[in-house]
Order: structure tokens, then sequence, then C-alpha cells
């Protein structure tokens, strides 16, 4: 997450870092709470791609584990239009695991990149449907607590929604940090409530 975060933020030059940022308490509440609404999607692209390094780890043991049959005899291959060999069924066979275990490694490789890559890349290589579903489902419990953390914030900052302030921008990066890592809590609360209510208040 950290990485994400240095990613997303980027790097600040000395210069920058001693600037300030002036805006209206309104665009610092929709500032806020979209950072807390990414923050809630790193959660989720995180479950996301856990869960399918899980599923294809699984189906990788289930694909190994049911050996086909033994075959004997001969069989007939079609090598071109008009041309026929009889070949042994057995070595034939072992020729298309053998292609088939190449695959297999080679797939497994490919799902080892993608669970390694950073989160951000791993969220930019899914189609659209599914990066939105990244942020689909919250919760009105979720989207409530978001509100009142930026409501008791601006608060706290003596901000006005209609009123213009300026901070500096090394402490609005803090801010921001700050708003991204509540989004990805308020997620883990939120599944751990939907396993609750799943597996023990039945």
């Amino acid at each position: 997450v950290k990485q994400t975060v240095a990613a997303l933020l980027g790097q600040m030059p000395a210069e920058v870092a001693d600037g300030a940022i002036t805006a209206t308490g309104q665009s610092l509440a929709s500032l806020f709470f979209s950072m807390q609404m990414t923050g809630y999607m790193f959660r989720n692209a995180e479950y996301r791609r856990s869960l399918s390094t899980t599923l294809a780890a699984a189906e990788d043991e289930m694909a190994e584990a049911a050996a086909l049959p033994p075959v004997k005899g001969e069989i007939t291959v079609s090598l071109a239009p008009g041309m026929e060999a009889k070949v042994d069924a057995a070595a034939y066979m072992a020729e298309l695991r053998s292609e088939v275990e190449g695959l297999r490694a080679q797939l497994a490789s490919a799902r080892e990149k993608k669970a390694e890559q950073p989160l951000l890349a791993f969220i930019q290589s899914l189609p659209g449907d599914e990066a939105r579903q990244l942020q689909g489902g919250v919760s009105s419990e979720v989207l409530e607590a978001m509100g009142q953390l930026v409501t008791s914030l601006l608060r706290d900052m003596n901000v006005a929604p209609d009123a213009l302030t300026e901070a500096p921008v090394a402490k609005m990066r803090e801010v921001l940090i700050l708003q991204l890592v509540q989004g990805y809590k308020l997620r883990e609360l939120e599944v751990r409530a939907e396993l609750k209510g799943t597996f023990w208040d039945q």
C-alpha cells in the first residue's frame, strides 16, 4: 500500500513542498471524499487480486490431481489433407501432456508476475467493467461514515463550505494520505461485518 500511495501521489519537489494550496471548503470536502473512495478501491483491488491468485492455484492443483486414464493401441492422426499416419496412442498422449504442462507453466508464470505487479498496474490491467466494480457496492453505512469523517475533519480545520482556506502543500499531502488510509480501513471493516453476518449471525 505504501508503494501504491507513493506512486499515486508521486515524489514532491522541495519547491512544491514549500508552497500552499488555496481552495474552498466544498472543494476540499470533495477531494477528501474522493481520496477515501480511492483507498476503498485499493482494498477491493487487493481482495480481488488475492482471490484471483488463490483460485488460479486451486485450479492448477485440481488439474494436476485429475490424472488421465492410460491409453493403449494406435490412433490415426491427420497430418495434411489426404495424409494420415498411425502412431502409438500412449506416446501421442504423452507428447500432448508435455505440451499442456508447458503451457500450464507459462500461464502460472504469467499469473505470478501479475500477482507481484504494483497495485496501480493491476487496477489498470482490469477491463473497464471490472475496474468500475472496485468502487461499486459501497454500503450506505460506509458512505455515511465517510461523510462524517470529512465533516469532522473540516470542522477541526475550521473551514466553512464556501470559505477559502490556505494550507501548506506538505500538510495537505499528509491529510490526503490519511483519507486514503481511512477509506482502506473502512473497506476492511465492511468486509469483516459481511463475513460476520454470513457465518456467525445465522
